[in-house]
């Protein structure tokens, strides 16, 4: 299956509108004015950020902040 990404990751969106979830960060009252301060407090999380599979750039923390925005 070529879009098994999506398809999952659409499955999930479902669900998480089925449930009431909140559509990302902002969902909670994050927006992009607050990704600098967001990624400076978990940088420095070095016990979490050391387990991940590939290394961990503040700009790559930036990235999936932004990315975690918004979902649908």
């Amino acid at each position: 299956m070529d879009d098994a990404g999506e398809r999952v990751a659409a499955r999930i969106i479902e669900l998480m509108k089925a449930t009431g979830i909140p559509n990302g960060v902002s969902g909670v009252g994050y927006g992009e004015a607050d990704i600098p301060a967001l990624t400076d407090g978990a940088y420095p999380q070095r016990r979490l950020l050391d387990n991940a599979p590939l290394e961990v750039s503040r700009e790559a923390l930036a990235d999936l902040y932004r990315g975690a925005l918004r979902y649908w």
